[in-house]
């Protein structure tokens, strides 16, 4: 699986604003593509649902894992799966 880059690109292709999970913290932080950062942890409070499986930049790079905010960057889960 190739990483995602954490560019313009994707930042425009990015869904994570209008996930239900993303809170005023990670609005603040004005983060986003969540599966090739994993850095939102911090902020993750609970969950509210998840369009991980919605977004183009998912499905661009083939991967099917979700709740980036709370379980880390694509590279991150498929690396603890593998484990």
């Amino acid at each position: 699986m190739a990483k995602v880059p954490k560019n313009e690109e994707t930042m425009i292709k990015c869904i994570c604003n209008a996930c239900p999970t993303y809170n005023e913290c990670m609005q603040s932080g004005k983060l986003g593509v969540f599966c090739s950062a994993g850095d939102e942890i911090r902020c993750f409070e609970n969950e509210q649902g998840c369009n991980c499986q919605d977004c183009t930049v998912s499905s661009d790079f083939d991967f099917s894992t979700v709740y980036h905010c709370k379980d880390g960057s694509a590279d991150r889960q498929m690396e603890s799966r593998s484990r």
